[in-house]
């Protein structure tokens, strides 16, 4: 079929790089799209704001839109994988069955989602504990325009995880770009020229998100040949709760590890706004690493669904051995680079120098375990892969889940700096069991498939 790209014949790095370069491109945007939230808003003291409360309550916001994405990840990973297995089968009927009830699954969730957070979205901020009520206030503008909106992103994800299970990331990277562009546009002019602040970042948000959503649907309307529908007609239980079995491991990883971001992020709280601030503007500069290897992860398990649908266990080696030997030497250099040059880099975003400095420590230490959270995401996409979810959403929640008692014991004698020591512990923790698991997948992989069909389970389902 000429709306599916087939990963399962062909050169393999051809394949491979063709499927994750626009993966690739797409997470960059994203950054961007982040970055450039970051930047205007750094820039608020020229409206009379104050520059490090609008930081901090943007980042406490986005801890509750980081905790949705978990949600999003229920159907976004279930329907991906279902996806990429019938395509992998030829199983074009599947296909549609999985395809229009994970687009159905995303609309019911992210309806109640967004309800939810628009209703309860001051309980839901007392919970980090703020002590200014300036924070408060900004946090509150900001998700009460984001947050009542999230729908929009659950859809528009929906729609990226068919296309990935299709192959078709090109797809997704284009889409993404207009929404990258018109946030881009809209961020000076409502946060600076309206002097809406942080309301107006909101607002650049929820537009750009709204369009993104709509291209989509008009993407999928304008497809002569369509291999899925969306419509709800086309609900199925059984499809359903196929999606839900793969997908709720990823998703209760991504919450629990969210709960437990938000506990420490009231500890670093303890510490003042500038420690937060500067935290914040680091996590965002590090998407250099977990953005791209998020990117990555997504377009490992595609390749190795659909090949594993096709049975190519061979194929399935050398595409992780490939990608290994790409990332890990990318995440090295982007350690290198926090490492020796976290001053310029925390420059780009902060003008105070006591933040600065904060931000500058921030890096120096979470350096060391670049490596490691690329070796996270390339093991948990072979994992994600063959449909075996549970595995890398079981060592994420144990590996972060240490770092409460970590970080408590660490702050003792490093404070503020205890808490980032035990993140880095925590990733190299991850970083090594899931790779080193994955390789022992890899080489079982012919054992496990014939395992699964022992069982009388459908091989494509890879359970």
């Amino acid at each position: 079929m000429s709306k599916v790209f087939d990963l399962t014949e062909g050169s393999i790095f051809k394949k491979l790089f063709l499927l994750a370069l626009p993966v690739l491109l797409t997470t960059i945007s994203q950054m961007a799209y982040n970055l450039t939230d970051m930047f205007w808003i750094g820039r608020v003291d020229n409206i009379g704001l104050v520059e490090k409360e609008a930081i901090s309550a943007i980042g406490t916001a986005g801890y509750v839109t980081w905790f949705a994405f978990g949600l999003i990840l229920i159907a976004k990973i279930g329907t991906s994988v279902k996806v990429s297995h019938a395509v992998g089968e030829k199983q074009w009927g599947d296909l549609n069955r999985y395809a229009s009830n994970g687009l159905l699954l995303q609309l019911l969730l992210g309806s109640v989602f967004s309800v939810l957070i628009f209703i309860f979205k001051r309980p839901i901020l007392s919970i980090f504990d703020i002590s200014s009520p300036q924070v408060v206030i900004y946090a509150m503008q900001y998700l009460s325009i984001v947050g009542g909106l999230l729908v929009f992103q659950f859809v528009s994800n929906g729609f990226a995880a068919i296309n990935e299970g299709l192959g078709k990331t090109k797809t997704n990277f284009r889409i993404m770009v207009v929404g990258l562009i018109v946030n881009m546009i809209l961020d000076p002019i409502l946060i600076l020229v309206f002097r809406l602040g942080v309301q107006g970042a909101a607002i650049a948000t929820v537009i750009a998100q709204g369009l993104t959503l709509g291209v989509f649907f008009l993407h999928h309307h304008w497809q002569k040949e369509k291999l899925y529908r969306f419509h709800v007609s086309e609900f199925d239980p059984k499809a359903m709760q196929d999606i839900l079995r793969i997908g709720l491991p990823a998703g209760i990883q991504s919450m629990v590890f969210t709960s437990i971001s938000i506990y420490i992020a009231r500890m670093v709280f303890r510490f003042g706004d500038d420690v937060m601030a500067a935290q914040r503007v680091g996590t965002q500069i590090e998407q250099l690493t977990w953005m791209i290897s998020g990117g990555f992860q997504a377009a490992l398990t595609v390749f190795v669904g659909q090949n594993f649908g096709a049975k190519a266990f061979g194929r399935i080696r050398k595409g992780f051995g490939i990608i290994s030997f790409v990332l890990l030497p990318y995440a090295f250099i982007v350690g290198l680079m926090l490492f020796f040059f976290g001053e310029d880099l925390m420059g780009l975003f902060l003008d105070d120098p006591v933040t600065k400095a904060f931000g500058m420590r921030y890096l120096r230490i979470i350096s060391l375990a670049q490596v490691f959270m690329m070796s996270e995401a390339i093991g948990a996409g072979v994992f994600n892969g063959i449909g075996r979810t549970y595995v890398p959403s079981i060592i994420g929640v144990i590996g972060n889940g240490i770092r409460i008692p970590l970080a408590i014991w660490l702050i003792l004698s490093f404070q503020e700096e205890g808490i980032w020591w035990a993140l880095n512990y925590s990733d190299i923790f991850k970083g090594i069991i899931l790779f080193a698991g994955a390789v022992i997948v890899l080489v079982n992989i012919e054992k496990i498939r014939r395992k699964q069909s022992k069982k009388q389970i459908i091989p494509a389902e890879g359970i």
